[in-house]
């Protein structure tokens, strides 16, 4: 089996499918039916998918649950944040998370289901456009304007109205949250779906974390979101001073943003 093709299994699952089929496979690769089935078999025997009997399609194996668990488990920043943020889900019932860039997505790390009615629910592992979110826009504040240029050299289409749909727009966003060290998103991503989101380094200074809360945009009104801007940024200003770590964002609470 080789490692590369794997890999390239996996990666083409990632993105929003559940399962593939050998002939779906050979098709999408330019396999062989004969390799793609080969290589299907191999991964399966292997722990990294599962193969459904009735459907015979392949999906992710429960040893990538296991991976994906371990991911990242054991860095201090994180399960910092991952402490603080079941306090401020319990405070006050909103769904809390944090999430990582991958290219132009954002991939949730840690995540906690709220208890209102309404609650939003990203499992770890979740990806979504990190141009039409909170914590993708926080987490692109710190790349060069270069940077972000280079990876929206083609800009995707917007997933819903609100979205940024040219790159003129997203760093206006990205520009915004820059000076105010916070972001927020509203029906961009997903119909009805609003987050806040705040970002701190890692402990390595490789990689940054965006904690976010989310919330139904007609749960919540102005005055309460900043109150949830004011709680995050009031988090993350107590997890840098516990690593020792100059400020990494102003301190401010312009609601005018929303």
């Amino acid at each position: 089996m080789s490692l590369a093709n794997a890999a390239a299994v996996l990666h083409w699952l990632k993105r929003g499918r559940s399962d593939v089929a050998v002939l779906e496979l050979s098709t999408a690769m330019g396999w062989p039916k004969s390799s793609a089935s080969r290589l299907l078999k191999d991964m399966a025997n292997l722990g990294l998918l599962e193969r459904d009997e009735t459907t015979r399609r392949y999906r992710a194996g429960l040893l990538m649950l296991e991976l994906g668990r371990a991911y990242a488990a054991g860095d201090p920043v994180l399960e910092a944040l991952d402490a603080e943020l079941q306090d401020m889900t319990q405070r006050t019932g909103f769904s809390t998370g944090v999430s990582i860039l991958d290219g132009i997505d954002i991939v949730v790390l840690r995540s906690r289901a709220g208890t209102h009615p309404l609650r939003v629910v990203t499992p770890p592992g979740t990806r979504g456009p990190a141009w039409a979110n909170s914590t993708g826009r926080m987490l692109m504040a710190r790349p060069s304007d270069e940077e972000i240029a280079r990876r929206f050299a083609i800009f995707p289409p917007r997933p819903r109205p609100n979205a940024p749909g040219t790159l003129a727009e997203l760093m206006a966003l990205v520009n915004r949250a820059r000076t105010c060290g916070w972001d927020e998103s509203n029906d961009e991503s997903l119909p009805g779906l609003a987050g806040i989101s705040v970002a701190i380094e890692d402990i390595d200074r490789r990689t940054a974390l965006a904690p976010y809360v989310a919330f139904s945009a007609a749960q919540v009104e102005p005055e309460e979101r900043a109150e949830l801007v004011a709680m995050l940024q009031d988090m993350t200003h107590r997890i840098e001073t516990r690593f020792g770590r100059e400020p990494s964002a102003p301190r401010l609470q312009d609601m005018a943003h929303g």
